[in-house]
């Protein structure tokens, strides 16, 4: 059988007329991420950051619409670290959004196995699961959002609460979802077809 006629998960999303969407997990804190940037010669910038272990899970999809070939990236962020209740919750938000199948491509974090077990036996019309290759993450036009928005965006910003982080990172992801050119230059990295 030769590439033509292999079924590619965009190719079965066009046939059955579900979306596809791409998912993925980052970890956001109250530590900056330091990036470049211009100062006065003898004068480096200092940022002064609150010292606090806790953190966000950011967890971001970004969506291709069956017909029209729309991107879109969608986030919303969670307290801590991401758990199975916490991936059921935001795909059930999914499947109530979109009202029809569609299908997930994500990693094999075990909060994803979980997860699919788990609709595989309550809802096995909701989803199709499908997986990206083991450690590659660069196939995952995801992990392109994560990097615009921790080392373009927030890069240098001091959250001084867990508010100030959580309404930065939601307006990064604005900025993202607002850039369709970004978007697909993000498919274009991962060396994936639109």
């Amino acid at each position: 059988m030769d590439n033509s006629q292999v079924e590619t998960p965009k190719k079965k999303c066009k046939k059955l007329g579900i979306p596809l969407i791409f998912l993925d997990e980052s970890g956001f804190s109250l530590s900056p991420i330091c990036g470049t940037t211009w100062c006065e010669i003898g004068k480096p910038r200092v940022l002064r950051e609150t010292f606090s272990r806790c953190s966000q899970t950011g967890l971001g999809f970004i969506t291709m619409t069956p017909r029209l070939q729309r991107l879109n990236f969608r986030f919303t962020i969670f307290s801590g670290a991401i758990n199975t209740e916490d991936v059921i919750f935001y795909l059930t938000q999914i499947h109530l959004h979109y009202g029809t199948k569609v299908m997930i491509i994500w990693d094999r974090l075990s909060a994803h196995l979980s997860a699919q077990t788990f609709f595989e036996q309550k809802h096995p019309d909701w989803f199709l699961f499908e997986y990206l290759p083991s450690y590659s993450p660069e196939v995952n036009p995801v992990e392109q959002c994560w990097n615009q928005m921790k080392n373009v965006i927030l890069a240098n910003f001091v959250p001084f609460c867990m508010e100030d982080l959580v309404e930065k990172t939601l307006e990064a992801a604005q900025v993202i979802n607002n850039d369709p050119k970004l978007l697909a230059a993000f498919f274009q990295h991962a060396k994936l077809a639109l």
